[in-house]
């Protein structure tokens, strides 16, 4: 109880932290392969992973906005109608919890557990997405190293094709040429 205040700002502000990095790092991907394939018919990659990852983060901000309203400080009236523009005390990392009386903390242990797991629940989506993401670069080298294979097969074409003949010791043999005049 008496750690109580610490405790659920340090939980709060880090669970709020990693999902606002996750949504945008979900945002700039999404836009990232749209615009992608727009462009490039041959690019595909299959969104389906990073869209069911994007609604589940949409549905656990929903949860933790839910459980984290009960700590946020209630603005008077007459402050919440002013036209506030956005600085940095506006923006989402920046919040400003009630003071810790004894309703808070009997809340905060109440709901202790469900911010806990909400935390497991953005670290497994981490996880996930970490794979998603090691899986595509993957892919790409392998991609790029099935090209680069390919562009060292022409060369080889190529160089066959202008230098002679190559046997099977991997030496190129010269061919002469006589021109008949």
């Amino acid at each position: 109880m008496k750690n109580a205040p610490r405790e659920m700002k340090g939980y709060l502000d880090n669970l709020r932290s990693e999902l606002y990095g996750e949504r945008d790092y979900f945002k700039k991907a999404m836009r990232q392969v749209r615009s992608r394939s727009k462009s490039n018919p041959r690019y595909h990659v299959d969104c389906a992973p990073l869209k069911i990852l994007n609604d589940s983060v949409r549905h656990l901000m929903q949860e933790f906005k839910r459980l984290e309203r009960p700590f946020l400080e209630v603005l008077p009236e007459d402050e919440e109608d002013k036209d506030v523009e956005k600085t940095e005390e506006s923006s989402p990392f920046r919040v400003k919890y009630a003071p810790m009386d004894f309703g808070h903390r009997y809340i905060w242990l109440r709901s202790k557990k469900d911010i806990v797991a909400l935390a497991d629940q953005v670290t497994r989506i981490q996880s996930r997405r970490i794979a998603f993401d090691t899986n595509t670069m993957v892919q790409s080298i392998h991609d790029i190293e099935k090209r680069l294979k390919d562009v060292d097969d022409r060369l080889w074409d190529v160089e066959e094709h202008l230098m002679g003949e190559r046997l099977e010791d991997g030496k190129v043999y010269v061919k002469r040429r006589y021109h008949d005049s």
